[in-house]
Parts: C-alpha cells; sequence; structure tokens
C-alpha cells in the first residue's frame, strides 16, 4: 500500500491525475486486480480524496486531499 501511494503521488500534478491500471499495477508491484482494493483502502485511510476505473479506457483517475495551509500564528500567542 505504501508503494501504491508513493506511485500515485509521483504521478499526480494539481492533485487530479489518471493512468492506466496496468502501469499503475506494474510500478506498485501488484497485480491489475488488486488496484481497486488498494485504491479502496487508501481511500478509507483518507490518502486519497476519490478515484474511479474509467473502465472504457482501463484507466483509474484519482484525486488527493487538499492539503491544509500551515498556520502563520506564533505557538504560545
Amino acid at each position: 500500500m505504501q508503494l501504491t501511494t508513493l506511485v500515485l503521488a509521483a504521478h499526480t500534478s494539481d492533485g487530479f491525475t489518471s493512468a492506466e491500471v496496468d502501469v499503475l499495477a506494474r510500478l506498485g508491484s501488484h497485480s491489475p486486480q488488486q488496484a481497486e482494493d488498494l485504491l479502496g483502502q487508501l481511500l478509507r485511510c483518507r490518502l486519497l480524496a476519490a478515484w474511479q476505473h474509467l473502465r472504457e479506457h482501463d484507466e483509474i483517475c484519482w484525486h488527493l486531499p487538499e492539503r491544509c495551509a500551515p498556520s502563520n500564528a506564533t505557538p504560545g500567542r
């Protein structure tokens, strides 16, 4: 699951992107059949905001969660 997270992060621009299922499987060292299960786990862990399998193109699209902006507050104030 950690390797899949890294693969998705490396292939994400502007928080949303897609890739062919077999490419994600090869880079993540899992089978294409495991892709949906792994993406579901990442969604439940809130490491993904959403994902969808576009079966007509055999691609997976995903969207990463919004990042929280660092606070400008000084500790102790």
